[in-house]
């Protein structure tokens, strides 16, 4: 039987709290696959990575899909305290690379 959103976001919080690469109670990577695996699936859905991403988010964690790469696709787990303390640019920096706000009729090249 596989298993809860809230049980998968459970298992996340206990890995997050063992010691591993000489640390804990740091953020991580997990892979995609793992993730399928500890859910019990055999395949792992977008849809579903959202409703764990808002149960994790409920036990004070973030989840963020790095998408794809040599290794694979890889899941960040960060704790929501963490993100926090982490420091904001500053306005005056940020606002030397501001452009001034061009009106839609105006634009000369394509959305991205």
């Amino acid at each position: 039987m596989a298993r809860t959103d809230a049980q998968v976001a459970k298992i996340l919080r206990t890995i997050y709290k063992e010691e591993f690469a000489g640390k804990s109670r740091q953020r991580f990577l997990i892979a995609w696959s793992d993730l399928r695996e500890i859910y019990g699936f055999h395949k792992f859905f977008d849809s579903r990575f959202a409703l764990l991403r808002e149960e994790a988010t409920n036990q004070g964690m973030y989840l963020w899909d790095l998408g794809e790469s040599k290794g694979g696709r890889h899941i960040a787990v960060v704790a929501l305290r963490t993100v926090d303390r982490w420091r904001k640019a500053p306005k005056k920096i940020v606002g030397e690379y501001k452009l001034d706000t061009i009106s839609d009729e105006s634009t000369d090249f394509d959305e991205v």
